[in-house]
């Protein structure tokens, strides 16, 4: 449902600025907060790879799917 210029109005004069860059905001701590997340992830994991503790090929399945949901979560972010 798109705003009114009537709201579209409102909104720039309370918030100080266009409604597009409230949206572009969230959607970006999104993406910021996913791939910290991947970056932890994959550090995580390759130290308990380094210690022995994780195989390569969980290493190697751990980071395929970070990968997977990293580029599908872009996909529906950024269409």
């Amino acid at each position: 449902m798109s705003m009114t210029d009537t709201q579209i109005n409102a909104f720039t004069a309370a918030a100080g600025f266009a409604p597009q860059l409230s949206s572009v905001l969230w959607r970006s701590t999104v993406l910021v907060l996913a791939l910290l997340w991947c970056a932890w992830a994959l550090w995580t994991g390759y130290r308990g790879w380094a210690a022995g503790n994780l195989s390569f090929g969980a290493l190697g399945g751990s980071t395929a799917r970070l990968a997977l949901a990293l580029i599908v979560l872009m996909f529906f972010m950024l269409s």
